[in-house]
C-alpha cells in the first residue's frame, strides 16, 4: 500500500511526460523530460514522507542537530525514536517519544539514564518548532 502511493505519481508524471515530449519538437523534448523527471522525483518524495507532530523529516533533522549529543531521530510509525550519546561520548542511548491525545508529548527512555538532559531538551526544542510550524499554516 505505501509502495503504491510512492510510484503512482510517478508511473503518471512519467507517462504525461513521454506523450507530451513526443508531441513538442526536438529541441523542447530534452527540457520537458527534465522538468517532467523532476516533477516525478519531488512527487515521489513527498509522497513517502513521513511526519510526527506535523514536522517533516528535515525539520526533525534541524532539531536533532540544536540538541547538545543528539544523534538523530527516526519516525518509527507512531513514534519518534531520539538517539544521543552520553555525556562521555562512549554510549549511545535512544529515548522514544510519542503525543497523546491531547498533544502532550510523553518521553519513553528505552536506553540510558532517566535522568539524562539530552532527550528533555530535545523535546522542549520539538514542542518549540512544532509550535512555530503550527503557527505558520
Amino acid at each position: 500500500m505505501k509502495i503504491s502511493k510512492a510510484i503512482v505519481p510517478l508511473v503518471v508524471t512519467t507517462v504525461f511526460g513521454c506523450f507530451a515530449a513526443r508531441r513538442g519538437n526536438s529541441g523542447k523534448k530534452s527540457k520537458a523530460i527534465s522538468e517532467i523527471a523532476k516533477f516525478a522525483s519531488d512527487a515521489t518524495v513527498n509522497a513517502s514522507e513521513k511526519t510526527f507532530g506535523g514536522l517533516k523529516q528535515s525539520a526533525l533533522d534541524e532539531v536533532v542537530s540544536n540538541t547538545s549529543r543528539g544523534l538523530k531521530a527516526i519516525i518509527n510509525g507512531d513514534k519518534l525514536e531520539f538517539w544521543y550519546k552520553s555525556a562521555s561520548g562512549k554510549h549511545d542511548y535512544i529515548s522514544n517519544l510519542t503525543m497523546d491525545s491531547t498533544g502532550k508529548v510523553i518521553i519513553d527512555i528505552v536506553k540510558g539514564h532517566y535522568d539524562a538532559n539530552s532527550p528533555r531538551i530535545f523535546a522542549e526544542n520539538l514542542i518549540e518548532a512544532m509550535k512555530k510550524a503550527n503557527k505558520n499554516l
